[in-house]
């Protein structure tokens, strides 16, 4: 009798313990499918290589802009201290 009753406790706690573990793989299935999805969406708008060029000729446009005012910026600083002293 008291087999019975642990074998039964031990086979609950295994159906808990799977039910868990399939709830668990499903999840990270879906997880997994959902960045593949996006992995692929990533390769084909990398794969454009017109629009890639023309972003990051954008970029470094805005870029060397924000440099050429720092520049400016600076050096105006520059003067003004020199003429100070």
């Amino acid at each position: 009798m008291n087999e019975d009753v642990l074998l039964g406790v031990i086979s609950g706690l295994w159906l808990i313990v799977a039910g868990a573990g399939g709830y668990a793989i499903r999840r990270i299935h879906e997880k997994l499918d959902t960045l593949v999805v996006h992995q692929t969406g990533c390769l084909r708008s990398f794969a454009d290589k017109k629009s890639n060029a023309d972003d990051h000729r954008e970029f470094f446009r805005r870029t060397d802009d924000h440099e050429r005012r720092l520049i400016r910026l600076e050096s105006g600083m520059d003067q003004k201290r020199c003429m100070k002293e």
